[in-house]
């Protein structure tokens, strides 16, 4: 689980970096980045109710952040992860692939 200090919290910083950040498309999320003022990196998650019901987007958010988890040091930059609904439907090597491969795209184009 990510720590308090990896985790984005207020609805400002979700908006900030969505709005004016880069952004990172694949099939199953959309990232967004924005560099950190912090030093390190933050992730946030959405899942709208377009992914499924409750235990499913829990279940998805709860992959996310397990994802967040292993990425946590490599960046200092603060990531927003929208699951897409077909997140909801996919294998756990495949959400695991995607978010990463994403998350290092920004990553780079950040640096």
């Amino acid at each position: 689980m990510l720590d308090r200090a990896h985790r984005l919290a207020l609805p400002t910083d979700f908006r900030r970096i969505i709005r004016r950040g880069t952004k990172q498309t694949s099939s199953l999320v959309v990232a967004y980045a924005a560099p950190s003022d912090r030093g390190l990196s933050r992730f946030g998650m959405v899942t709208s109710k377009a992914v499924g019901n409750a235990p499913t987007r829990n279940r998805v958010r709860r992959q996310l952040r397990a994802i967040a988890w292993e990425a946590k040091d490599n960046y200092s930059a603060d990531f927003v992860i929208r699951a897409l609904p077909a997140a909801a439907q996919s294998s756990w090597e495949e959400l695991h692939t995607d978010v990463l491969r994403a998350i290092r795209t920004l990553g780079e184009q950040l640096q």
